[in-house]
């Protein structure tokens, strides 16, 4: 894949440094503006402050999860796609506030060219 000038911004969500700045990275690499929050709650405050076109974020996280956050956007209306990344093997039907037909899910370890071909997808 070829780094492309791109003015896209995208929060990566996540309560592991290695995580978030391995992600960020991959996604850097590729011309993509990436800000980052180690768990939900600071994810909402930077989104209700700032338009991002896309989130990719964990599950499991301290203060607020994934979960949570995910519902929280849903319930404030605020359209936006997001990439869930998780150990976890599966989405589980039922979550609430994952919306299995928008949100896609991811298994961690992520392959970095599979992250980025979803990213390309969604944008």
């Amino acid at each position: 894949m070829r780094a492309q000038n791109n003015t896209k911004k995208i929060l990566v969500v996540d309560d592991s440094e290695m995580v978030r700045n391995f992600h960020s990275y991959i996604i850097k690499m590729f011309g993509y503006q990436v800000e980052t929050a180690e768990n939900g709650a600071v994810a909402m405050e930077k989104l209700l402050g700032e338009d991002y076109h896309l989130i990719v974020t964990d599950i499991n996280m301290p203060i607020m999860d994934g979960y949570e956050m995910i519902k929280n956007i849903h319930d404030q209306k605020i359209a936006i796609p997001i990439i869930i990344i998780s150990t976890e093997d599966e989405h589980k039907p039922g979550i609430t506030g994952v919306n299995p037909e928008e949100d896609i899910y991811l298994v961690k370890p992520t392959n970095p060219e599979k992250l980025l071909s979803t990213i390309k997808m969604i944008l």
